[in-house]
């Protein structure tokens, strides 16, 4: 009998998945054939590959096309090549798109209540009370803070160097913005610096690298949206456990002589406001913005304070890592961009501070073409909601459907960039970019929804590059490689399988 109603259950999965794979014909949106009940999203269930990967594949495959289609299971995305249509997802229709397409079950996972994935109005006024948080005025202390995490970073690098140990340069990146992201969010040493087995870094893992496990089940509920609407992750008590356990440690030691003004302390004034409120996205029927108001409870709080650390550390130590790797292979171009760093230090008294590290064009430079090159997010998602028609292509996207933009597809088009696979940081030369369409750069996204936090994770990088390549040079090891490779079981945030192995020489000067 089991036997009879599994099969049974097969077939009529089967025809189901069929009737459904008629989004893109009949709006002649050109696709790749999918599979019956996979679509084209098998490579990712089985973590041979990640979405975002495919989405850029596609982006590659059909040159010609604005739009292309994607089968996630059953569930359709519209992959968006053109930047002029994606200049109106992102931004001059974005009341039609206003959510990202990473969505959960927050009464299961109360994490997801962040500014990251939390959806319209309540995005809209949780993020117009963290803006400030990332003020110049706020980020020029959050840099004497940064500061102060290097010392720990170039006394590890000193060892590595006096051994001439290979390490990855990935794993050492993780542990300082660990460090930076625990002083400027929280006001404390998380002391991952002197730990290559850091909690953090475990945390990080189980964070953005999805088990054999986690991968099968996530790609159960990618192919039957319908049956399950609302994708369910695995709980995560341990680490909202964690993040209250260092919440409360930190909390039981402020007082009003201790506090550094950093994140948690404006998260723990908005707690005590209690009610958040604002303007809705929506009109009333006298065309007057609608009032809105959220509680800013302690879910809410630590959700904020989540995201700020998970996002903020992982983002940032990939862009540093890569750029370190490339910078091996790159000595011309190191060679210059240490010359930059030895005068505009000799100009500031020998120190790392907000001005020195804004005169760094050249460093900046080098950040921004890691983040090209080796974008985190190397997609977009959004969600479609409300029904939009695609301008010149008649083309309309129903309300609910997920829109893709192929952030690594567009930085790596030679349409775009000569020679865009070149390492090469004078593309952002002020030059070069100013006649460049905005929409070819998206690292952080662009639009109302553009990564709050942008400025201070460039900020971050170009700290420790900094004072890595004042005191030493960077070389490739003997297991370096030239060519890496993505982990296909990266989640959210794209990762380098195998890492990424350097060594360090104390410079001459």
């Amino acid at each position: 009998m089991f036997i009879i109603l599994f099969t049974i259950s097969v077939v009529l999965c089967y025809f189901y998945s069929l009737r459904q794979f008629n989004y893109f014909s009949k709006k002649h949106i050109k696709y790749d054939r999918p599979l019956p009940i996979f679509g084209n999203h098998l490579q990712v269930v089985f973590s041979k590959k990640t979405e975002d990967e495919m989405l850029n594949a596609l982006y590659k495959k059909y040159p010609n096309e604005k739009v292309v289609g994607y089968y996630k299971g059953t569930k359709p995305i519209v992959v968006i090549r053109d930047l002029e249509i994606i200049k109106h997802v992102l931004s001059l229709n974005f009341l039609e798109f206003t959510d990202r397409s990473l969505q959960s079950n927050t009464k299961i996972d109360p994490l997801m209540r962040n500014i990251f994935t939390e959806v319209g109005d309540t995005w809209k006024i949780t993020r117009n009370y963290l803006t400030p948080a990332f003020s110049s005025s706020k980020l020029k202390k959050m840099v004497a803070l940064i500061v102060d995490c290097t010392h720990k970073l170039v006394n590890v690098a000193h060892n590595l160097a006096l051994e001439e140990k290979e390490f990855d340069a990935c794993n050492l990146s993780a542990r300082f913005t660990i460090d930076v992201i625990g002083a400027c969010g929280f006001g404390i040493d998380m002391k991952s610096m002197n730990n290559e087995h850091s909690l953090f870094l475990h945390l990080r893992d189980i964070l953005f690298i999805k088990s054999k496990m986690r991968s099968l089940i996530s790609g159960f509920y990618d192919l039957f949206p319908n049956i399950f609407p609302k994708r369910m992750r695995f709980k995560r008590s341990n680490v909202q456990q964690i993040i209250k356990k260092i919440f409360d440690s930190v909390c039981s030691q402020k007082t009003d002589d201790t506090r550094t003004d950093d994140f948690l302390d404006m998260m723990l004034k908005l707690r005590q406001i209690g009610k958040l409120s604002g303007d809705s996205m929506e009109v009333d029927e006298n065309g007057k913005k609608k009032k809105v108001e959220i509680e800013f409870d302690e879910d809410r709080m630590l959700a904020q304070l989540y995201i700020f650390f998970v996002a903020g550390f992982e983002t940032s130590s990939t862009v540093m890592g890569y750029a370190m790797h490339q910078l091996a292979y790159h000595p011309e171009i190191q060679i210059e961009v240490q010359q930059e760093i030895d005068e505009i230090l000799a100009k500031n008294d020998n120190k790392l501070c907000y001005q020195s590290l804004s005169e760094m064009n050249l460093l900046e430079q080098v950040t921004k073409e890691a983040l090209r090159l080796f974008p985190p997010g190397a997609a977009l998602g959004r969600i479609c909601t409300k029904d939009f028609v695609i301008p010149e292509l008649n083309i309309l996207i129903e309300a609910g459907t997920t829109v893709g933009i192929p952030v690594y597809g567009i930085q790596t088009d030679p349409q775009f960039f000569e020679n865009p696979l070149k390492f090469n940081p004078k593309r952002f030369s002020h030059e070069a970019s100013q006649n460049r369409h905005k929409y070819v750069f998206l690292p952080f996204g662009e639009g109302p929804r553009k990564c709050i936090g942008a400025r201070f994770g460039t900020l971050i990088v170009m700290a420790g590059l900094a004072v890595v390549l004042e005191k030493f040079t960077i070389k490739s090891s003997p297991s370096s490689t030239i060519n890496i490779k993505v982990n296909p079981a990266s989640y959210v945030v794209q990762s380098i399988e195998g890492g990424l192995p350097v060594q360090l020489n104390l410079r001459k000067k």
